[in-house]
């Protein structure tokens, strides 16, 4: 059963999904948890505290999927494949998540939530970067972009293709999409 800061938590998102970053208040929440403000300010300490949880929510899956693909040793594009395609499970499947990815307004305008957004994206790269270089061979547009910009490309392609997805009302399988991209870039 899901604790109460989890369910303040999830409708947080549905609402920054539906209303965008100035729809998420306490008032708004409240009433959805069928609770008072006060009771709110029991698990969040403020609005910000309740956005900046959104974000450590939408980073929490890449320790997952990150050590997932550690434990299971998968390597090269095996592993590059894996990541795509989880993250694409978990964006097709949460898509209210996606909605943290194109929320300027919830990260840019913060020095902390901006540091740690950019922790977010540095971190995916580096560990598809990291893929990379181990099996660097094994990847056949190696003779045009570095690692890093591998990396970059990659990750750049889960979010244009996200974002995109969105954009069109989620019409069309994301997970599918992504993988046939990716299959073409690496």
């Amino acid at each position: 059963m899901l604790k109460r800061k989890d369910k303040i938590l999830i409708s947080a998102i549905e609402l920054l999904d539906a209303e965008g970053t100035n729809g998420v208040t306490t008032k708004k929440l409240a009433k959805l948890q069928k609770v008072t403000e006060p009771a709110l300010y029991r698990q969040f300490k403020s609005k910000q505290d309740i956005l900046n949880h959104i974000i450590e929510e939408y980073a929490s899956y890449d320790e997952k999927i990150i050590n997932t693909i550690k434990e299971s040793g998968l390597r090269g594009k095996e592993a590059i494949e894996f990541y795509v395609k989880r993250f694409a499970e978990l964006y097709q499947n949460y898509s209210e998540l996606t909605t943290i990815m194109f929320s300027m307004d919830l990260y840019q305008y913060k020095e902390r939530t901006k540091e740690r957004m950019q922790e977010i994206v540095k971190r995916r790269i580096f560990f598809l970067e990291s893929i990379i270089k181990e099996d660097s061979t094994e990847f056949s547009c190696m003779n045009q972009y570095d690692e890093r910009e591998m990396a970059s490309l990659i990750n750049g392609t889960i979010f244009s293709q996200v974002y995109e997805w969105r954009i069109m009302d989620k019409s069309y399988p994301l997970d599918e999409r992504l993988i046939k991209f990716i299959g073409k870039l690496v």
